[in-house]
């Protein structure tokens, strides 16, 4: 073998393994850091209206400026960040009632709807609640709060702390009552 080719060899293989320690090194690779990256909705939905029936016959209707689908947790749900308007209809097509939150989360697989801040239901029978929070249990169809409400009728204004109603809001129990005022109709015109 010629002197030339043997330096060319030397040279390429000193060239290999300059490369090869160049590539590696004894510093651990740096990856980011990706267990702070907050998880984010599968579907979001702008000014939406959701129908629910049963048999063809109307049950719910809600409308919402925002809808967030989170299926991709452990426990999936759906969120109204920016709150919600429910209207529950009797089997002649009538709203029964109506629900209005600024927020709500519906815990699907537990059927479970949980309202906050400004809730208000108002049922056909002109009665109002107000309270803060309020839970809805899909399955028993029924309501209720541990927090301050106020109820008002055409007659009187109860207070209490804790309710608990069925979805409808026809049919209720105020714990706790705090205390109840007679409406005068004429002083309210």
């Amino acid at each position: 073998m010629s002197n030339f080719k043997k330096r060319l060899i030397h040279i390429a293989a000193t060239l290999v393994v300059a490369i090869f320690f160049i590539g590696c090194s004894s510093d651990e690779a740096v990856l980011p850091d990706i267990s702070n990256i907050a998880p984010k909705p599968v579907e979001v939905s702008i000014n939406t209206t959701i129908i629910y029936s049963d048999s063809a016959v109307l049950r719910l209707k809600i409308v919402t400026p925002e809808l967030q689908r989170w299926t991709n947790l452990e426990t999936p749900y759906i969120e109204f960040p920016k709150g919600l308007h429910l209207f529950f209809y009797d089997s002649l097509g009538n709203v029964e009632s109506t629900l209005t939150a600024d927020y709500a989360i519906n815990y699907t697989e537990e059927k479970r709807v949980e309202v906050k801040h400004h809730v208000e239901v108002i049922n056909g029978k002109d009665e109002i609640l107000n309270t803060e929070h309020l839970i809805w249990l899909q399955k028993e169809e029924k309501i209720y709060t541990e927090e301050f409400v106020k109820i008002t009728t055409p007659d009187e204004i109860i207070y209490g702390d804790g309710l608990e109603a069925n979805q409808q809001f026809t049919k209720y129990r105020i714990k706790n009552i705090k205390g109840t005022i007679a409406v005068d109709e004429d002083s309210l015109q």
